[in-house]
Formats: structure tokens, sequence, C-alpha cells
């Protein structure tokens, strides 16, 4: 990757780190954290992977910026390729954090589940 892909990559980044944590900042009171930290992990991930353009020698690209632009600019829409990345992404992203609310749902469960003379352990 070019050197100006490189930086470019960074302040990418970078600006996508401030927005996430700006929005924690403001959501840091809702009641719902699973939903903060679900809509959060999806920004993340649909906008930090990296997905190819049409051309095989192109460089990695945010896969939702790049998603954008084909739909906006490109004659037949967004390739079946970035399309599936954004897909499995988001899906990707989803699903983790499902696996993440569902054991947090029997560890509080478990903790807020008081002791009996039969249960003693």
């Amino acid at each position: 990757m070019a050197e100006e892909f490189k930086v470019a990559w960074a302040i990418y980044a970078g600006g996508v780190v401030v927005l996430l944590a700006a929005g924690w900042w403001f959501m840091r009171n809702w009641h719902w954290s699973w939903l903060r930290n679900l809509f959060l992990l999806v920004s993340a991930t649909v906008l930090l992977v990296p997905a190819r353009g049409t051309m095989d020698d192109a460089p990695l690209t945010p896969v939702l910026p790049l998603f954008a632009y084909q739909m906006v600019f490109e004659e037949n829409g967004a390739t079946p390729e970035v399309t599936a990345s954004l897909v499995f992404a988001a899906g990707g992203a989803f699903a983790v954090m499902l696996i993440i609310g569902i054991v947090g749902l029997i560890l509080r469960r478990r903790k807020d589940r008081p002791m009996t003379e039969s249960d003693q352990y």
C-alpha cells in the first residue's frame, strides 16, 4: 500500500474513533447500554472494514463509503463483493453483540438468584 493511503487510512481511522467516542459520550446515560454498544459496534465495523473496489490493483477502502460511492456514481450500482462485505461486516458485529448480550443476561441472572439452603454453591 502506498504511503499516501497509509496516511489516509490513519486519518480516517482517527476520525472514526473520534466520531464513535463522541457517540458514546452523548449516549452514555441511556438506560439500554446494550443498544448503545450494538449501535457503536455496528457503526465501527461498517466504517472500518476494508474492501477492494472494482479493479484488482485498487487499494483497500472502507466498505461503507465505497458502497455509498458505487450506489451513487456507478452505472450498475454497488458490486456484489462490496455489498457482501457490508452485509457480512454488519451481520458479524450484530452476532458478536448478540452473543455478548446473551452471556451478560445469563451471568446477571445467575448473580441475582438468591442462595437457598438446598443450593449451597
